[in-house]
C-alpha cells in the first residue's frame, strides 16, 4: 500500500488555505477562459457568416476553434503557470515540513510569493529545470524494468514501460519542492542530489505516486458529475442545442478543483514520503547508474555549477 499519511496531507493543504484559495481563484479563471473563448469563437463565427444562408451552422466549428486556441495558449503558458501557481504552494508545504509557522490571510500568499521568486527568479531556467527533472526521472524507468512482465506480449510491456516512465515524472514537482527544504541556492544541486536519491528509492516512490495520482483522479471523478448535472440545470431552460459542451465544460471545472486542491493534497502526501528519505541519503552523492545512463542527468551534473538566475 501507501507509505503517506493522507489525513496528514489534508491538514497540511488547511493550514496553507489561503493560498490554495488563491491558487483555486487562478484555476477557476482558467476554467471560465476556455468557456468565454468558445463562447467568443462561436459568436465570431457565426458573425462573419451573417451573410449566409444559415449562420448559425457555423457556431459549433467556431466553438471547437476557440475551445482550441485557449487550450494552445495554456499549453504556451506553462512555464508561467509552474512558477505562478505551483511552486508557491511547494514553498508552503516545504516550509510546514520543516515545522515552520505559516502566516495567515493575505500574508500568507505574499510569503509564498516571496519563497518562490527568492529560489526561482527566472521562469525560464525553473522550466528548464523541470523539464530536465522529468526528462531524468522518465529514464530511471529503464533502469527499473519490471520483471513480472510476460515476454511473450510485446504490446504489454510497451504501454507497461510507457506508464512506469510516466508516473516517475510526476514526481517532478516533489523534487523542485526539496530545493526549497534545503535552502541550497542551486537549484540544479538540489535537483541532481534529489533525484539520486529517487533512483534508489524508485519503485517505492512510483509507488506512491501512483496511490497519490489515483486520490487526485478520483476527485476529478466525484466533482465531474456534480458538476454536470449543475451545468444541465443551468442550460435546461434555453432553447439551443449545446450538443456535447455540458460534457467539456463539466471536465474543465472538475479539472479546476482537482488542480487546486486534490493535486495539492496528492503532492502533500508525496512529500511525507520523500523528504525523510532525501534528508538521510541526499549526500550520498551522484548516482553511477544514471549518470551512465542518462543524458539528461549528465546535463544537469554540468549545471550544477550555474547558478538559476
Amino acid at each position: 500500500m501507501w507509505d503517506f499519511d493522507l489525513m496528514a496531507a489534508v491538514r497540511a493543504i488547511e493550514k496553507s488555505m489561503a493560498y490554495v484559495l488563491y491558487r483555486f481563484a487562478i484555476c477557476l479563471g482558467a476554467a471560465l477562459g476556455y468557456l468565454l473563448a468558445t463562447l467568443a469563437g462561436a459568436g465570431t463565427l457565426v458573425g462573419f457568416g451573417s451573410l449566409a444562408k444559415n449562420a448559425s451552422s457555423l457556431g459549433p466549428l467556431g466553438a471547437i476553434i476557440g475551445f482550441a486556441l485557449f487550450a494552445w495558449l495554456m499549453y504556451k503558458l506553462r512555464p508561467t503557470w509552474l512558477n505562478a501557481v505551483n511552486v508557491p504552494q511547494l514553498a508552503l508545504l516545504s516550509d510546514q515540513e520543516r515545522g515552520e509557522l505559516l502566516p495567515g490571510g493575505k500574508a500568507q500568499i505574499e510569503y509564498a510569493k516571496r519563497r518562490q521568486t527568492e529560489c526561482f527568479p527566472s521562469t525560464t531556467r525553473l522550466f528548464e529545470l523541470d523539464e530536465t527533472i522529468r526528462q531524468v526521472q522518465g529514464d530511471m524507468a529503464d533502469l527499473h524494468p519490471c520483471p513480472k512482465l510476460p515476454t511473450d506480449a510485446p504490446r504489454l510491456r510497451d504501454y507497461a514501460m510507457r506508464l512506469a516512465r510516466f508516473l516517475p515524472g510526476r514526481n517532478h514537482q516533489t523534487l523542485l519542492a526539496w530545493h526549497f527544504h534545503t535552502g541550497q541556492t542551486n537549484a540544479w544541486v538540489s535537483a541532481a542530489e534529489g533525484l539520486a536519491v529517487h533512483e534508489r528509492h524508485f519503485t517505492r516512490m512510483t509507488k506512491n505516486r501512483l496511490f497519490a495520482s489515483l486520490f487526485s483522479g478520483l476527485g476529478f471523478l466525484a466533482a465531474y458529475p456534480l458538476l454536470l448535472a449543475g451545468i444541465r440545470i443551468l442550460v435546461e431552460g434555453i432553447p439551443i442545442n449545446f450538443s456535447f459542451w455540458p460534457y467539456v465544460f463539466a471536465g474543465v471545472f472538475a479539472w479546476a478543483i482537482k488542480a487546486a486542491f486534490f493535486d495539492a493534497i496528492a503532492e502533500a502526501s508525496m512529500l511525507q514520503v520523500f523528504f525523510p528519505l532525501a534528508r538521510s541519503e541526499a549526500a550520498d552523492g551522484q548516482d553511477e547508474a544514471l549518470l551512465q545512463h542518462s543524458s539528461a542527468y549528465r546535463r544537469m551534473r554540468e549545471n550544477a555549477g550555474a547558478w538559476l538566475e
